[in-house]
């Protein structure tokens, strides 16, 4: 009976974590839907629920924001178009999304421009 208990408190222990990697969108502000930023890549993980990057943006006063970007699965990606060799860490891309809403420099990301012109989105 113990092995039981033990082996049920496992599996609901890895399934919240798994859970609470999957969240909704009310961190992001979804009434600001045409916040852009520009920046450089500097890392990029395709992966699920989520997809993430981080990008360096400069300031106005020449110092430098790294944001976490949030955006689709791999597989939505996918049959949305993206190529995911045109994501390059060191190339300078435009992100459109929406913003968090607590004001951390975090932003779920709809569309992406690249230096080409070429534009991925939902």
């Amino acid at each position: 009976m113990k092995r039981f208990v033990l082996l049920v408190a496992i599996a609901a222990s890895l399934l919240a974590a798994r859970a609470s990697a999957h969240h909704s969108p009310v961190a992001f502000d979804t009434q600001v839907s045409d916040f852009a930023l520009t920046g450089t890549i500097e890392s990029v993980d395709l992966r699920n629920p989520h997809s993430v990057m981080s990008l360096r943006v400069a300031g106005d006063d020449g110092s430098a924001t790294v944001w976490h970007i949030e955006f689709s699965s791999v597989n939505l990606l996918l049959r949305r178009g993206w190529d995911f060799d045109r994501l390059v860490v060191g190339e300078t891309v435009t992100c459109k999304g929406n913003p968090s809403a607590s004001g951390k420099h975090e932003m779920y990301m709809w569309s992406l421009v690249l230096p080409d012109g070429t534009q991925f989105s939902r």
